[in-house]
């Protein structure tokens, strides 16, 4: 029995003393539970700061991003607006350029048809200078046949010529060397008709009043225009022609 109470005493202290360190060792395992939940908290309330942040942060970029975005489009729609009127000024550089191409082609034909027009009345200026001054030249040397062809044909071909007076006064003085009295009148009678300011007026008077006296024909008209020239023009060398002329006409006085 005695053996036995000492045996029980010892087991029992030994589980005291079990017992407290058990507790302890809770207390401190209590302490570090604390210790790790604190600073749990403050990395959970960290956290929740940076969240904060964060959501300010992203709701500030997607304000931004929509600001861009709205950016972009306006510049988007001005770039749009940009690109038509390059477009249309495209379009009006084109069709300017086009018109200007059409008005100077058609500038060239008309400078390319005026030169050959002018050309071409060069050629004829020069065929007609040289057809009147042959003819000029048969006139002066008697060639009277040839010098009437020749006047026929520049009157026909020119009919409205710079020489055209002369011409026609020229054929009646070819005429009237071939005695054709009739033709030749008729020639002088156009220059004093149709060119009454011409230089070969004193002439036409002179000779178409001597194809009336040639002709014996109108003779008091003869006179008249004879007279005429002596009056108009004393100092030329027809009115000393028809003052001999007038000398040798003999009118029968009216009755």
């Amino acid at each position: 029995m005695n053996r036995v109470l000492p045996a029980v005493l010892a087991l029992g202290l030994c589980a005291c003393v079990a017992t407290q360190k058990d507790v302890l060792d809770l207390s401190q395992q209590s302490e570090d539970l604390k210790t790790q939940v604190s600073d749990l908290k403050n990395t959970v309330g960290s956290m929740q700061a940076n969240q904060a942040d964060l959501s300010v942060q992203i709701k500030q970029l997607r304000e931004d991003l929509t600001a861009y975005t709205e950016t972009v489009k306006a510049q988007m729609g001005d770039m749009g607006k940009l690109s038509s009127k390059l477009d249309e000024l495209g379009a009006q550089i084109s069709g300017k350029v086009t018109q200007l191409g059409t008005t100077l082609a058609a500038a060239q034909q008309k400078g390319l048809e005026d030169q050959k027009a002018a050309l071409e009345a060069s050629k004829l200026q020069t065929s007609a200078t040289e057809i009147f001054v042959t003819s000029e030249k048969r006139l002066q040397s008697k060639d009277f046949a040839q010098a009437a062809a020749g006047f026929e044909d520049y009157l026909k071909r020119w009919p409205n010529g710079e020489l055209i007076d002369v011409a026609t006064y020229d054929l009646g003085l070819a005429h009237f060397g071939l005695k054709r009295w009739e033709k030749a009148g008729r020639q002088f009678a156009t220059v004093l008709d149709k060119y009454p300011k011409s230089g070969q007026t004193p002439g036409a008077r002179l000779r178409y009043a001597l194809c009336l006296v040639n002709l014996k024909k109108n003779l008091a008209e003869a006179r008249a225009y004879l007279e005429s020239v002596e009056a108009d023009f004393p100092k030329s060398p027809e009115a000393k022609e028809a003052k001999v002329a007038l000398k040798g006409l003999a009118v029968k006085p009216a009755r």
